[in-house]
């Protein structure tokens, strides 16, 4: 599953591997790289570039690697400065750039690529640390939204100003909060759809306008709900594939118990409804930690108490 995935997520970063004209599939070198899940990705020029990511409970990578579609080769380039998983990635006017993600804890951190010098750049915080966030960019702008906390989706939005690294709060992507969707831009217009929203996979998508800072809903997407999933666009058609309902958060639907909820350091103490509302009988205590699920390590709440053993079976400490 991982070394499909990988695959898929090293074709779509290209861009160009498919031919529209005849909807065809054509496999190219492995990345050059250790497999691996919840790497970024994103073309510059006539190059594409993948790096950070996990091994899957092993904590965050930072190695960066570019792809010669000319060529079909794979070239190591300077590693990303801090290593993280579930991050974003897009690119402006022939630099990149990577953000957010996690490793242990929730990063905020945001840093500027250049492929003249083979460099990175700290930039301007983005602010409040998340993962599994969306990033894209529409013209000389970039945007990063929703994402997750720990303790359920968000819908906050922001546009990032390179002439002055400065960052902007938008409109809320939709009604609530959402992980694990796929964002592209085609044109002047960005794209959100997908995700996870209370713990269930979903397919709406909506359409972003920069120039009135509005959200306008669209056609549901064609396939079944879904959560981590890939998106592109080319030649002014966007795609969706791949993803599943993996894990969720939250994981809280299937623990019974009152909960004490206790805030992480440097984060505000979350309410019920973004555990939601998993309070039942019992005695059930949400501690700050690392919860991990499938191999996956979340940057979330240490859980103690009375759990329901499906969930039990499934954590490791």
């Amino acid at each position: 599953m991982k070394t499909k995935t990988c695959i898929f997520a090293i074709l779509l970063a290209v861009g160009l591997i498919t031919s529209r004209a005849q909807d065809t599939w054509t496999q190219k070198a492995d990345f050059g790289g250790v497999e691996r899940l919840y790497a970024v990705g994103f073309s510059i020029g006539s190059k594409g570039y993948i790096g950070t990511g996990t091994l899957g409970g092993d904590g965050g990578l930072n190695d960066f690697w570019e792809y010669d579609p000319a060529n079909d080769t794979w070239t190591q380039k300077a590693d990303v400065p801090v290593e993280r998983e579930q991050a974003v990635g897009f690119s402006i006017a022939g630099k990149g750039y990577i953000g957010t993600g996690g490793n242990d804890f929730f990063l905020n951190d945001f840093w500027e690529y250049n492929p003249a010098s083979n460099s990175w750049r700290q930039k301007a915080d983005v602010p409040g640390g998340r993962i599994l966030a969306v990033g894209f960019s529409i013209g000389s702008k970039g945007y990063i939204g929703t994402g997750s906390l720990g303790g359920g989706g968000v819908n906050d939005f922001w546009e990032y100003d390179p002439a002055n690294d400065t960052w902007t709060q938008k409109a809320n992507v939709g009604p609530t909060g959402r992980y694990q969707a796929v964002g592209f831009a085609i044109g002047e217009k960005g794209y959100i759809g997908t995700g996870i929203v209370f713990s269930f996979g979903v397919k709406d998508f909506w359409e972003y306008d920069p120039a009135n800072d509005t959200w306008t809903q669209k056609a549901d997407f064609g396939g079944t709900p879904r959560g981590g999933a890939v998106g592109f666009s080319i030649g002014g058609k966007g795609y969706i594939g791949t993803g599943g309902f993996i894990y969720s958060p939250p994981m809280l639907k299937r623990i019974s118990g009152n909960m004490t909820l206790l805030p992480m350091p440097g984060r505000r103490k979350p309410t019920l409804g973004e555990e939601h509302e998993a309070m039942q009988s019992g005695s059930v205590s949400v501690e700050r930690g690392i919860l991990e699920r499938v191999g996956m390590r979340l940057p979330s709440m240490r859980i103690s108490g009375n759990i329901l053993p499906r969930l039990a079976a499934d954590l490791r400490w």
